[in-house]
């Protein structure tokens, strides 16, 4: 005779509660790249858009120097070959900055309290940069996508089109919040030539730029820089001061 076994439903209740999956919630943003970071995803790897958030499940890979920026406060960077699961890493368990914070105020560098900044604000969700048509597209494709109900969208192997995906609302409800994003950081203004490693910059706008060592660079409306550890630099400042950087460090500039 077969004999079944009863289990209490308070046992499956409790042994189902004992499973809740951690939420996949973005937890860092990608401040900086000087090469392509690739996720990794199951039908291969794309090149994430500066600015862009990050979840605890996302795979990435490094092809050069780059900066991501946890909400926690922690700064981790990468270099070319390096690649980690975003949730692992020692920063995603971090609340504060990683780096020592230091202001420039009338040509010192002076060590200061962190500012607290709301890091999350300044990212958004996941963009990959657009991939190259791998196909010449023909007249019978366009026809079908400018002609035919959701045709754009159904366009195969078409660029991924600038701009927001969806409408914007009208300007009293839309939020102001500056984000993040790849770009020039101006003409003039103070010098930096990076002797080792690389160094990140940001500007006012919330423009970012890897720096890599051996070169001269005008800062323009830089107004942070970062140093990795073991990376060296001499700023040049506007009154002709020569200051000498080094890492780890994020200097703010005044």
């Amino acid at each position: 005779m077969t004999r079944l076994l009863l289990v209490p439903v308070a046992v499956i209740l409790a042994a189902g509660a004992g499973c809740k999956k951690t939420p996949d919630k973005p937890v860092a943003g990608l401040l900086a790249a000087g090469a392509p970071l690739y996720m990794e995803t199951r039908d291969g790897r794309r090149p994430i858009a500066v600015g862009s958030e990050l979840r605890p499940s996302d795979r990435v890979s490094a092809s050069g120097p780059a900066a991501i920026e946890y909400f926690g406060g922690a700064t981790l960077f990468l270099e070319d070959g390096d690649g980690l699961e975003i949730g692992e890493a020692e920063e995603a368990k971090r609340i504060g900055p990683t780096l020592p914070e230091s202001v420039l105020r009338d040509g010192v560098i002076t060590p200061s309290a962190s500012a607290p900044r709301i890091i999350a604000a300044r990212y958004h969700s996941v963009e990959f940069t657009p991939q190259i048509a791998s196909n010449a597209l023909g007249t019978s494709d366009y026809l079908r996508a400018f002609f035919t109900p959701n045709g754009i969208e159904r366009l195969q192997n078409a660029p991924m089109p600038e701009g927001p995906r969806k409408p914007l609302p009208p300007p009293p409800h839309r939020p102001k919040v500056p984000h993040v994003h790849a770009g020039e950081l101006g003409e003039g203004g103070a010098e930096l030539v990076v002797d080792d490693g690389f160094v990140v910059a940001e500007s006012d706008d919330l423009a970012t730029a890897v720096l890599p060592e051996g070169q001269a660079y005008a800062l323009g409306r830089t107004r942070r820089l970062m140093l990795p550890e073991d990376a060296e630099a001499t700023l040049a400042t506007t009154d002709g001061r020569q200051l000498k950087l080094e890492g780890p460090l994020d200097l703010r500039l005044r």
